[in-house]
């Protein structure tokens, strides 16, 4: 592997259940909004403040790449940390009518 390649020691999807600043658990938009939804409902699906995504092709890939962070922030700090990070690969999927170049991504 060359040098400008080297290889990523991150593995993803990489989750947050704290905040790395104070330790604290709760995050600004689980505890604005507790009293609005069902507590199974916050569980399945827990609503957060931003994501931020990039995607992109680099040279010589023919699917691209999309990286995603999803971030809320911490009630008692005030620090804003990602609760969720991703990467999602482009492969074909056969349908891209003879081209091959139609995708979906993956993890």
């Amino acid at each position: 592997m060359t040098e400008e390649h080297k290889e990523s020691k991150l593995v993803l999807p990489k989750t947050f259940d704290k905040c790395p600043n104070c330790g604290c658990a709760e995050t600004f938009c689980q505890e604005a909004l507790k009293a609005d939804f069902p507590a199974e409902k916050m569980e399945k699906n827990p609503p957060v403040l931003l994501s931020a995504e990039l995607v992109t092709q680099p040279p010589g890939r023919l699917y691209p790449i999309r990286l995603i962070a999803i971030m809320d922030v911490c009630v008692e700090c005030g620090t804003v940390y990602a609760i969720v990070l991703e990467k999602l690969v482009g492969r074909p999927t056969g349908g891209g009518g003879g081209d091959g170049k139609k995708s979906i991504l993956h993890p």
